[in-house]
């Protein structure tokens, strides 16, 4: 996801000092970057949250168990997210000119610029489109494995199974990008007007 200043809807004087260099040019810079920072924390809340109207979790991945060491353990899916795991790779990165906030999901660490994953960032935008996926004879033996040799139990809730006529899963989709970018395009200018004239005030202080 990009974000892009519109100095069109800027006051007269922002669009003159903005592209001024030296403390004007840092200012710029660091607005971008605190617009940059308001919009991971948007996206990670989003997606650790549960998204907007987004499909719970299928029992299946609830119920969802890992051999491990010759046992089996639940997996854990913090907040009942589907996506729960993907907030905190949120991270964001402004371009050395300061024009250009991109905010995506990577591995970073702390005090260094954002920087995208591929493979998170692919995760994301299958999520964002759903997907639809070809049931395989190999992923109808692993469903009929969740009934862990119970004589007993719901369908659907203790154990899984594929029906003979099901040939595809859908999985649904879970918007990202769009309704995070929805929520921070009406505050991006005033974000950045005020945040560049502190910024300013702060860096004429010697701050």
């Amino acid at each position: 996801m990009e974000l892009k200043v519109d100095v069109k809807n800027l006051s007269a004087v922002t669009q003159t000092f903005m592209n001024m260099p030296g403390i004007f040019k840092r200012a710029r810079k660091s607005a971008l970057q605190f617009i940059g920072w308001q919009t991971m924390t948007e996206l990670r809340n989003h997606v650790e949250y549960g998204g907007t109207g987004w499909s719970g979790l299928h029992p299946l991945t609830r119920n969802f168990r890992k051999k491990q060491g010759g046992k089996w353990s639940k997996r854990r899916s913090g907040k009942n997210s589907p996506l729960f795991e993907l907030g905190k790779f949120s991270r964001y990165r402004v371009d050395d000119e300061g024009t250009l906030v991109q905010v995506d999901f990577g591995k970073s660490k702390k005090g260094q610029p954002g920087k995208v994953d591929p493979g998170l960032s692919k995760i994301a935008r299958k999520a964002e489109t759903g997907e639809t996926i070809q049931v395989t004879d190999k992923m109808r033996k692993l469903w009929a494995l969740t009934r862990m040799k119970k004589k007993q139990g719901t369908v659907g809730q203790d154990y899984h199974a594929l029906k003979a006529s099901t040939h595809v899963l859908k999985v649904p989709k879970r918007p990202i990008f769009t309704p995070v970018y929805n929520k921070m395009k009406p505050k991006i200018h005033s974000l950045f007007e005020g945040t560049f004239w502190k910024a300013i005030d702060r860096y004429q202080k010697g701050k």
